[in-house]
């Protein structure tokens, strides 16, 4: 999108009053991409196309079994099909799936960096590194991977059920060093620091140099998908139907925004923040 239809977009929405936008089931992942946002159908197995202006789903891809979570990439979002145990690369411009690469068992989340899409597979413990179409390396991270941060220079893998994030050379492949965090799940970079949400209802800071712990913030039940929106941290907490917003200095809660229904993973695109719900039929605009 050019820079100043960009601006333009930005301007229309500031101050918009929120939308929902109907999507016929459940949803987990969001990216943005092509002046759309994609959103991942958790029973459908399709990627909806959203239109940020008229907020109308336009298109529906079929990418897989049981959509979880989406990255964006150059001209792509890749989508994770959790049942089918494959990741699909549409195509933002032709809303096309140009794509599909089989990975491990039950992957389930995707991220793109260091010239590369990355999938964790929580069913066997690995992390597949996809470049130019296929399956060049498999990593063994641990038992169940989950959440995917390409930041600092570094892959960073959260493992669920072993408590831990495992920080992984993208040059090398190789693990460089693990920070154990119980129940630990999506990983958020900002500034120097991981924000790493654990199912133990904290959102842990983690100094990405020293792999130490400097902080945590209490919110509500099962944190997952969080995002910065300007110099705050957005963490929808999927048990509790909120999102709390945490101050990254401080880490201390500075609003609770009660709404939808599981909400699941928030996103900052073309002015709003968008949030998926897990459990409801809609994704929200804000």
């Amino acid at each position: 999108m050019p820079k100043l239809v960009a601006s333009i977009v930005l301007l229309a929405f500031a101050g918009a009053a929120p939308v929902s936008v109907p999507a016929g089931g459940p949803t987990y992942g969001l990216a943005a991409g092509a002046g759309s946002v994609w959103v991942g159908g958790l029973a459908s197995g399709d990627v909806l196309r959203i239109d940020p202006p008229t907020h109308k789903v336009t298109a529906h891809v079929t990418a897989g079994a049981r959509i979880f979570n989406l990255a964006s990439a150059p001209g792509a979002v890749w989508a994770v099909g959790n049942v089918s145990g494959t990741v699909a690369r549409i195509d933002t411009r032709t809303a096309k799936v140009t794509n599909t690469v089989r990975v491990g068992l039950s992957p389930y989340d995707v991220e793109w960096g260091f010239g590369s899409a990355w999938v964790s597979n929580a069913g066997d413990g690995t992390v597949s590194r996809i470049t130019r179409g296929k399956v060049v390396k498999t990593i063994k991270v641990g038992v169940e991977p989950n959440g995917l941060a390409a930041y600092a220079g570094s892959l960073w893998v959260s493992d669920h059920t072993l408590g831990k994030v495992v920080r992984i050379d993208p040059s090398t492949n190789r693990i460089t060093g693990t920070v154990k965090l119980s129940g630990a799940d999506w990983i958020t970079g900002y500034g120097d620091s991981l924000y790493v949400s654990q199912e133990t209802n904290v959102v842990a800071r983690v100094n990405a140099r020293t792999l130490k712990v400097v902080g945590t913030a209490k919110v509500a039940r099962n944190p997952l998908g969080s995002a910065i929106v300007g110099n705050r941290l957005w963490v929808p907490c999927i048990d509790a139907n909120e999102v709390d917003i945490v101050d990254p200095a401080t880490l201390r809660v500075v609003t609770r925004k009660h709404l939808g229904s599981g909400p699941i993973v928030v996103l900052p695109a073309y002015g709003r923040r968008w949030v998926s719900n897990s459990t409801g039929n809609a994704v929200l605009g804000l």
